[in-house]
């Protein structure tokens, strides 16, 4: 394995032509830094002195993405995991395996496999159950990017029934979310956030049946996609997308269907990360249109 360093935290090395992509080799599992060659910077925040205090100890937000389980709580979301973690490598690969959570008895893994010639990586989010109860959640996957970019979320078009006479969209809002944020733009095809030195949090969901989320930095164009389950009960008023920004970063985040997890069980939620240069980024992504076309409409 190659190694490296992540504000005094070792870190495990993965890269091909495109990206170098680091993860955190004692804590997590956590992706701490994707850095395109071209640009040489992280394209994941960094928060290596942001931490949340609970009863239950210290959780360290370190930066770059996680592995959660929705709904959230106090009790359970934020127990640390500044410890205990366990590496294999696999082909084009690593396994970052996390202890089993004191309580819960819930253990997360993230698989990660990088394409030796594109730059693209499959992400497998696991939650195994190796309590005795069995734990009603859903597989969240949160990506914290760097601020003072441009986040892009596609929306829902067109009609549900054959009259049109139904509605094609539903929306949840956090009890600190204002509509008139600055930051918000609702289109009709995309949702934009553009991220600023507002330390005001602005969170919000939705259903997203496109499944992807795109954040845009300088001239570099992050893609995260998922799976869409129409027929599956999402938590949150529905939402299988949800994007959370303040001043520090904007967390992109996707989330899997409700499921009664029993012991022994696991359930695995996927998702593929693709990095263009923003006059590369593939035509049918954005509906036909140019990046320009949907962030100026």
């Amino acid at each position: 394995m190659k190694y490296g360093d992540f504000h005094g935290h070792k870190a495990v090395v993965l890269e091909n032509e495109h990206f170098r992509l680091e993860c955190l080799a004692q804590a997590g599992p956590r992706v701490v830094r994707l850095i395109p060659h071209w640009t040489g910077e992280n394209l994941f925040a960094e928060v290596p002195n942001f931490s949340k205090k609970t009863s239950t100890g210290e959780f360290q937000f370190f930066g770059g993405h996680r592995l959660w389980y929705a709904p959230e709580s106090i009790s359970y979301s934020y127990i640390s995991d500044s410890f205990g973690i366990t590496l294999k490598e696999i082909a084009d690969g690593l396994r970052l395996t996390g202890m089993d959570e004191p309580g819960t008895g819930i253990r997360k893994t993230i698989t990660i496999q990088v394409s030796p010639t594109r730059p693209f990586v499959i992400l497998k989010h696991k939650l195994q159950n190796h309590g005795s109860v069995s734990v009603r959640l859903a597989p969240w996957a949160l990506t914290m990017m760097r601020p003072l970019g441009t986040a892009i979320l596609p929306q829902q078009q067109g009609n549900v029934d054959a009259d049109g006479l139904l509605p094609n969209r539903r929306f949840a809002l956090w009890p600190y979310s204002r509509w008139d944020d600055s930051r918000l733009k609702l289109g009709d095809e995309f949702i934009i956030v553009q991220s600023d030195n507002n330390d005001q949090p602005l969170k919000f969901g939705y259903f997203n049946p496109h499944g992807w989320l795109g954040y845009l930095y300088d001239d570099v164009f992050f893609v995260k996609r998922f799976g869409v389950r129409r027929d599956e009960e999402y938590e949150d008023y529905g939402c299988n997308s949800e994007l959370y920004t303040n001043h520090r970063f904007t967390e992109l985040e996707s989330l899997g269907p409700v499921i009664n997890l029993q012991p022994r069980e696991d359930i695995v939620h996927t998702e593929t990360w693709e990095v263009y240069k923003d006059t590369e980024i593939p035509k049918d992504l954005l509906g036909g249109k140019t990046l320009q076309e949907v962030l100026n409409k």
